[in-house]
């Protein structure tokens, strides 16, 4: 063979190799589109805000700078779910990534609120999310639990704690017998178990309504969600409870859009959900602050309830946490084993309980 078909030959299987990683890389390299919504507007509600301002964009930059795909999020805010569907709608795949508070799932996940049944732990974000990640690293089944909806955890938000917003002044438990309030779901028995109370279950899209027309009388909520949601229009006195930060604001995906991602993609997408809560927790905590400074600019009366009422209210609750974790045993969750076990987290974190639930 002479030297000139050599050559050729070579060029020839340069070309065919330049060819076929070409076209392997072509194979690789793919677009996802995913939908991401929830059934809560996107302003007010810190984890719907953060995933719109940070974990969104963050993961398409980095999808894109990062490997050889591009993912593309079509966000859905509280356009075409309500609040008590998204679980549902993510099992569906009407959304691939969906956002709802699981005070609206009380019989699917209401393990995942689990914050309601011992509330008045910690009013601080960041530190209910810690000792929440520490106790669901003890019990994995605890957010497992969903897969059965074929969907799994990306992430939880951390709400600023609790406290009630009434159309009313009142400085006791007592002084809230005769009035109507307003919770949303597995938040009720904070009211039930107080005497007197008429309680009214509701939603944050329509408070503002009820408020004004006095279908109800005040609404249990954190400020900067009275206050993103101009309630204190209608209803100029908040008080400060201490019911506690709740770490319950689920992120979760259908499992058959997960499984179409590529394994660095994944990655990313694991990095950025654990940034993801600790954003949605400092943000609530900065605007627990700004929005108790913004009701008082605004003309509302703010109080902060003393420690021996709160103590009395986490009393009073004490039968109904041990009962609830009891109703999580049956259904094959370890209710009373972790509500036991996150309290012991939270004092070994230097919490101090103002009462701490009776367990049996």
């Amino acid at each position: 063979m002479n030297l000139g078909r050599i050559c050729k030959l070579g060029v020839a299987s340069m070309v065919s190799a330049v060819a076929v990683i070409l076209s392997v890389s072509l194979v690789s390299a793919a677009s996802f589109t995913l939908k991401i919504g929830s059934g809560q507007p996107m302003m007010p509600l810190e984890p719907i805000n953060q995933a719109h301002h940070y974990l969104v964009p963050t993961i398409e930059k980095r999808v894109a700078a990062e490997t050889s795909h591009k993912v593309k999020f079509i966000k859905l805010w509280n356009t075409v779910s309500g609040p008590f569907d998204v679980l549902e709608n993510v099992q569906k795949k009407l959304f691939d990534i969906g956002l709802f508070c699981a005070c609206f799932e009380p019989t699917k996940t209401t393990q995942l609120a689990f914050h309601f049944y011992v509330p008045m732990v910690t009013d601080d974000p960041m530190t209910q999310l810690r000792i929440t990640n520490k106790t669901y690293k003890e019990f994995p089944e605890w957010e497992g639990d969903v897969k059965k909806f074929n969907q799994w955890v990306v992430g939880k938000g951390t709400f600023s704690s609790y406290g009630l917003g009434t159309k009313f002044g009142w400085k006791k438990m007592s002084d809230l017998s005769g009035h109507k309030i307003a919770g949303a779901g597995l938040n009720l028995p904070w009211l039930k178990l107080l005497s007197g109370v008429t309680v009214i279950q509701t939603n944050l899209n329509e408070a503002y309504n009820s408020l004004q027309s006095g279908v109800y009388e005040g609404v249990v909520i954190f400020p900067p969600a009275w206050k993103g949601f101009k309630l204190d229009e209608p209803a100029k006195f908040y008080t400060e409870v201490g019911w506690g930060a709740t770490t319950l604001y689920q992120m979760t995906m259908n499992m058959d859009s997960w499984a179409k991602l590529p394994k660095e993609v994944q990655k990313i997408f694991h990095e950025e959900r654990a940034k993801w809560e600790v954003k949605t927790a400092e943000l609530a905590t900065k605007k627990y602050g700004s929005s108790l400074k913004a009701l008082k600019k605004d003309g509302s009366t703010l109080y902060k309830l003393p420690y021996d009422q709160r103590k009395a209210m986490a009393q009073a609750y004490d039968g109904w946490s041990n009962d609830s974790a009891k109703m999580l045993d049956k259904k094959g969750l370890p209710g009373s084993k972790l509500f036991k076990r996150y309290l012991e987290i939270a004092e070994q974190d230097g919490i101090k309980l103002p009462h701490k639930y009776n367990i049996k």
